[in-house]
């Protein structure tokens, strides 16, 4: 019997070791095939989307981007893999992709549930609605019956039905099995209204509508939608890569660091920006990666603000204000922990 509680203990210890070796190395994976694969799923033109020369193009393509350069040294070496909503987490931990940059909200039930971790927050969000302009809607308010149509097994979906309970509006719901299968049925009058986060309507519309100006996207939203890049559970050093090349394009902004600024400056008198632009020895050590790192993401990618602005700010042609995504010293919510000890 002793001998047989040694025996159980021994392959306990061993199957505990296996699983953690599977769950983490994802960082030398990437730099052993030197690509990385990035999860996205089609969510309209500035967040993600495919281009007329069969190129990937947004918001959550370039922070796929920014996270090649910083591990592989170059942001032409990735992988963009589609998934949608329903397969995108199912993909994730059968280590199909390596990081999912999508419209993911951060929830309770998705990171001790569903067992997926969220390293940090790229965009503050909220779910809104996107309706016909001939119905006359142009407040939430005005929202008292029709069809709404929503995507199926999405935070959105939840979002609305809890909305519909507590308001008592007289709406019928018709669930989809993907963004595309809701544009198609709102777009042919299937339903009078879509929902999903107010960002995404607005790529949506630009992309996908027959007339853009035939559809109105209403001011007010109903849910909170901290969208952030997923991972796998149990990679604590990936989880640490993946949430610094993000905090490093904001601090990037906050130090008024710009992709020319990065190339032209070998010194300043501000030890961050030392450390931001790689000046620093050592500052890549804990993460596993060369101290140039976040210097190649501000480089070729740019600061937070450069890579929203010409996606999804002033210069895209979605013209969609800062508001929550602004700095914390401009009246927005996105903040940056320093690099320094």
């Amino acid at each position: 019997m002793r001998r047989l509680g040694i025996l159980i203990l021994m392959m306990t210890v061993w199957a505990l070791a296996g699983g953690s070796a599977q769950a983490g190395g994802t960082l030398e994976r990437v730099k052993r095939a030197g690509v990385l694969r990035c999860g996205v799923t089609t969510s309209g033109t500035g967040l993600a989307a495919v281009d007329d020369h069969g190129r990937w193009q947004g918001f959550y393509v370039d922070l796929c981007r920014a996270v090649a350069v910083a591990v592989t040294g170059s942001a032409d070496a990735i992988e963009f893999i589609e998934l949608n909503a329903q397969r995108r987490f199912t993909v994730l931990h059968e280590g199909g992709v390596d990081v999912l940059m999508d419209g993911a909200t951060w929830t309770l039930h998705r990171n001790a549930v569903l067992d997926v971790e969220f390293p940090v927050v790229y965009l503050f969000d909220g779910q809104g609605f996107m309706t016909h302009r001939s119905l006359g809607i142009t407040r939430l308010s005005d929202l008292r019956e029709g069809t709404v149509c929503v995507i199926r097994g999405t935070t959105t979906e939840r979002n609305l039905e809890d909305w519909i309970a507590v308001t008592g509006r007289k709406l019928a719901v018709k669930t989809v099995n993907s963004t595309e299968g809701g544009l198609s049925a709102f777009f042919n009058h299937h339903c009078d209204v879509l929902t999903n986060d107010r960002i995404s309507l607005f790529a949506q519309r630009l992309l996908n509508a027959p007339h853009a100006n035939d559809y109105v996207i209403l001011p007010e939203v109903i849910s909170k939608e901290p969208l952030c890049p997923t991972i796998a559970p149990g990679d604590a050093e990936w989880y640490k890569v993946v949430r610094w090349v993000i905090l490093a394009t904001v601090l990037a902004e906050e130090r008024g660091v710009a992709a020319a600024d990065a190339v032209a400056l070998n010194h300043h008198a501000d030890p961050e920006v030392n450390r931001l632009l790689g000046l620093t020895p050592g500052v890549g050590a804990g993460l596993g990666l060369d101290d140039q790192w976040a210097y190649r993401v501000i480089a070729q990618i740019g600061n937070y603000g450069e890579i929203y602005d010409r996606h999804l700010g002033g210069s895209s042609p979605l013209g969609i204000e800062r508001g929550l995504n602004a700095l914390w010293n401009r009246g927005g919510l996105m903040y940056a922990p320093p690099l320094g000890g």
